[in-house]
Order: structure tokens, then sequence, then C-alpha cells
């Protein structure tokens, strides 16, 4: 009896099937940003110490940050589903572009960030030559803001649309150029010059 209805919600609409179809790529799209941080912390890591030391805590200040304008503009997909459900899709080009106009209020925000970072880093009362780190990796991802926020009201409406295959492709993307320009600029390899922990930072931004 009870396999007998595990069998029913499996296959009926709406049932774990069509869930599960809708929800895997999201569950992967979510990892490939904690992949890009741990690539960037593993390469930092056999660059120095110190620049491992820096990374974490500056990545984290950052993305602290950038969170609650990530989680706003992630709301468009709600507006994209509604909209698409109910047949009004003539409503949501509008709702996706104001996600992508919210996107450059965190690029502000995120600007003036950063001649704070030498006082938000002085508080961890961390050595010179770490805070440094941490102002420079802190600065690049600041300067950075408006293209994560983007990306999430972007990705918002192919996951309204129940595209969220296409989203877990192109954040899987995203990581791939990000390993590469992390072993690019970080070593200095490719004929890039060596940079270090503004490297990390920029592939990042870029991936």
């Amino acid at each position: 009896m009870i396999f007998n209805k595990l069998i029913q919600r499996w296959s009926n609409p709406g049932g774990y099937h069509e869930t599960l179809i809708i929800a895997f790529p999201l569950i992967m799209s979510t990892s490939s940003w904690s992949i890009l941080m741990f690539v960037d912390r593993l390469f930092l890591t056999w660059f120095s110490e110190d620049s491992i030391a820096a990374s974490v805590p500056a990545g984290v200040v950052q993305f602290t940050a950038v969170s609650l304008f990530l989680g706003t503009a992630m709301y468009v997909s709600t507006f994209v589903a509604q909209y698409f459900g109910s047949n009004q899709k003539e409503k949501i080009g509008g709702a996706v572009w104001q996600g992508i106009y919210f996107s450059f209020s965190a690029m502000v925000f995120m600007l003036f960030l950063i001649p704070l970072a030498g006082p938000i880093f002085s508080l961890a009362n961390h050595s010179e030559s770490i805070q440094i780190l941490e102002r420079k990796y802190f600065t690049i991802l600041c300067f950075g803001g408006f293209f994560p926020v983007a990306s999430a009201a972007i990705s918002s409406f192919f996951s309204g649309l129940g595209r969220t295959w296409t989203v877990m492709w192109v954040n899987f993307i995203g990581v791939g150029i990000n390993i590469i320009l992390d072993y690019a600029l970080i070593f200095g390899n490719f004929g890039f010059p060596r940079m270090g922990i503004e490297g990390a930072a920029i592939a990042s931004v870029i991936g």
C-alpha cells in the first residue's frame, strides 16, 4: 500500500519526479558557488599561507554584504513563475529588468564599503601583511558587486520558467572559467602576471 502511494506520488503531476527535475539542477547550481570558493582557497593554499588566511575572512565579509541583494534579486523567479503560469507573459520582461536595475544598487552599496575595508579588517587584529591582502581581495570583489546580483536576477528568469538545467550548466561553465583563470592569474601561467590573491579575486568576479 505504502509502495503504491509512493509510486503515485512519484509519477503524478506535481509529484516527486517533476519536483526533482526542477530542484536537482538548482541544488547543483547552489553547490557550484561552494566549488568556486573551494578552488580559490585551494589554489591560494598552494600560493602562500598569508593569502589563504586573508581570503577566508575577506570573502565571508563580502558575501555577507552582498547576500541581502542576492536574496532579493532571486525573488524575480517568483514573479516570472507567476506571470508564466497565469499566461501574463508580457509582464515577465519587466520583472526581470527590475532585478537587473536592482543590481546597480548592490554595486553602489559594495563600492561604498571599499573605503571601510581598513577599519573592518583591523577589528580582527590580524597581522599587517594579512590585513593588506584582505583589503585587496575584498576591494576587487566589491568592484564586481554588480555581477553576482545581476546573475541571480537573470538566473531567476530561467528558473521561473522551469528551465533550471540552463541555470545549472551556466553556473558550471562559470566555475570552469574561474578554475582556469585561478590557475593563470594566481600563479602567473599562460603568459599572465603572477597576481596571487588579487588574481583569485579577479577570477572569481569574471567567473
